[in-house]
């Protein structure tokens, strides 16, 4: 009987064996495709004695935090910036208060990228980001949350020209320079202009078409830039917000030199359709020879405010930043960014505070193999507040300092 069973086992571990090469192709003919990325950073800030993030409270906007909750760094996409704040670990550690030190490592997060094909005209994509927020992952998860979903869409393509792509769902916004993915970018920390102005992922329709291999539109009607709804009766908005980013592209394989000009506006004050906020990006990234890059944007802000605060100043905000590449070999690089961010106005709509941001960063990045990357970041942000912020928040003090050293390790698969 024993033997029996045994030869009963190795059969079918024959058969299994024989046949995994079959069970493998056959689950690659599916057209399943995963992927991801894993990304861990480390370091120090410290805030000088003049530090500070504004207090959180309400300003026009949607509701749950966007853009106009400057409110201590929310940032563009209540998901995307819970609890964070300015400074290079920002995303990580919360708001910045005087003469606070922080030392941690943070887990940023866990990406798991899922995508299938479905002939040649449909396709399917959901980009689930993981986190814990006790170690740091805020910048992905929601106050308290392990989890968020970054990207959920499908895609269909329409014969008409060269092929349009019309996607519904939740996407990343066609607008900008950086990637909402840290292991993406050239930088360890992200601009200014990408924390408090830019929206980052949003929900609706978007038509994407390339008319040639230079020149590419995309059009997208979405929820609203903040990607959050209200369930509140009287707080709908009749009309969605909406956008358009027009894309140049030229040079080799691989060395691509960009240019994009963006537009997205709407009704962003709840229950308001008529007092519109609108947005103008540029951003653009070129290659100078073999081992120099240079790239950057530039972006204004306005929300046109009404209700309880009709009679004060508009929210404007405007900023941009410039990041120049050096590689002088395939496996170092190293950059050097300098960012500008000005809230103007008096109740600070996007950073919480009426002020004025440079940031200056120095780092290098160290390619370990392929998928596999070291980088290293030095980052001072020096603020200068309006004298009416000083004198209520600074105890008069009209600049303030966070010098701030990371290190992040990142996987790609």
């Amino acid at each position: 009987m024993k033997k029996l069973v045994a030869s009963g086992l190795a059969y079918a571990l024959t058969v299994f064996y024989l046949s995994a090469p079959t069970l493998a192709a056959e689950s690659k003919a599916g057209g399943v495709e995963f992927s991801g990325n894993v990304d861990v950073v480390t370091g120090w800030q410290h805030d000088d004695g003049a530090s500070t993030d504004g207090p959180t409270g309400v300003f026009p906007g949607q509701a749950g935090g966007s853009c106009s909750f400057g409110a201590g760094g929310l940032g563009c996409n209540a998901a995307d910036g819970a609890g964070s704040g300015s400074g290079q670990l920002g995303d990580f550690r919360g708001l910045a208060r005087p003469s606070r030190d922080t030392f941690n490592f943070y887990l940023d997060q866990v990406e798991l990228d899922i995508q299938k094909s479905f002939g040649e005209n449909i396709r399917i994509r959901a980009d689930l980001d993981f986190g814990r927020f006790l170690s740091g992952s805020g910048r992905n998860t929601q106050a308290g949350s392990n989890f968020n979903l970054e990207q959920g869409y499908v895609t269909a393509n329409i014969a008409m020209g060269n092929g349009m792509e019309l996607l519904f769902g939740r996407f990343n916004a066609p607008i900008g320079l950086e990637s909402v993915d840290r292991a993406d970018n050239t930088a360890v920390s992200f601009s200014n202009v990408y924390r408090y102005l830019r929206p980052h992922n949003l929900t609706g329709v978007k038509l994407y078409y390339a008319f040639n291999a230079t020149f590419d539109w995309s059009l997208y009607v979405v929820n609203n830039l903040a990607d959050v709804i209200s369930t509140t009766v009287g707080t709908d908005s009749a009309i969605p917000s909406y956008g358009t980013r027009f894309g140049f592209t030229w040079g080799g394989e691989g060395r691509e030199n960009t240019i994009g000009l963006s537009y997205a506006g709407g009704p962003e004050q709840f229950g308001n359709n008529a007092h519109l906020t609108h947005i103008l990006d540029l951003d653009f990234n070129f290659h100078i020879g073999e081992k120099i890059t240079i790239g950057g944007e530039g972006i204004y802000r306005q929300d046109n405010i009404t209700g309880a605060f009709a009679g004060f100043p508009n929210s404007k905000g405007l900023g941009g930043f410039l990041i120049l590449g050096f590689a002088p070999s395939d496996t170092w690089n190293l950059y050097f960014r300098y960012g500008y961010l000005h809230d103007i106005n008096p109740m600070g709509a996007y950073t919480g505070l009426d002020q004025q941001i440079h940031d200056f960063s120095l780092g290098a990045g160290y390619q370990i193999t392929d998928g596999a990357k070291l980088k290293f970041e030095y980052r001072l942000d020096l603020h200068n507040y309006s004298a009416a912020t000083a004198a209520a928040l600074t105890g008069g003090d009209r600049s303030a300092l966070q010098n701030a050293i990371a290190a992040e390790f990142a996987y790609n698969f």
